[in-house]
């Protein structure tokens, strides 16, 4: 009797902790999400986007904001040289308003595109990261679904002990 007493209590803080951890690895899905959704958006990710993230994201974050930043002014710079080296983009023209204008529009495409590739690969990586927690998700929610079932049974047992260590009083 005393047995499944115990099991109970044992039971209900297992499935206290498991519920716990299912909070938090639903929560960190969550912020995984917000930021995929960030990538996926046509704005740039700057500090206060960021700032809404997990504190465990806002490093990543921050270091995919500068890295990407200035990856994609690199790239960018790299291809208006080389339009100009190959003769696809006119230089030393007559109007130099209009010759800064045209590599200026040339530099913010060829950012963007670099910078739109770099999104997607980031957003790749944090979709595995996704299916990584859900799968532990999954887990934990299949083990509260043991547990609770094992805490009904052992529930049952004591109720049932119970009932058969009440005196009757010759009345039963």
């Amino acid at each position: 009797m005393l047995l499944a007493f115990w099991m109970v209590q044992r039971l209900t803080r297992e499935i206290n902790t498991l519920e716990l951890q299912a909070m938090r690895k639903q929560t960190e899905l969550t912020q995984h999400q917000k930021y995929a959704g960030m990538l996926g958006g046509s704005s740039t990710i700057t500090a206060l986007n960021i700032a809404g993230l997990s504190s465990n994201l806002i490093p990543r974050a921050s270091i995919f904001a500068q890295f990407s930043e200035q990856a994609s002014s690199m790239h960018a710079m790299q291809q208006v040289q080389m339009m100009k080296m190959s003769g696809m983009m006119p230089y030393n023209m007559q109007n130099p308003m209009m010759q800064m204008q045209i590599e200026m529009s040339a530099f913010n495409q060829f950012k963007q595109e670099a910078m739109k590739q770099m999104k997607q690969q980031e957003a790749a990586v944090l979709n595995e990261v996704e299916k990584e927690i859900q799968l532990e998700l999954n887990h934990i929610e299949m083990q509260l679904k043991m547990k609770r079932q094992q805490l009904e049974n052992y529930k049952q047992l004591a109720s049932n002990n119970l009932k058969n260590c009440l005196p009757t009083f010759g009345l039963g």
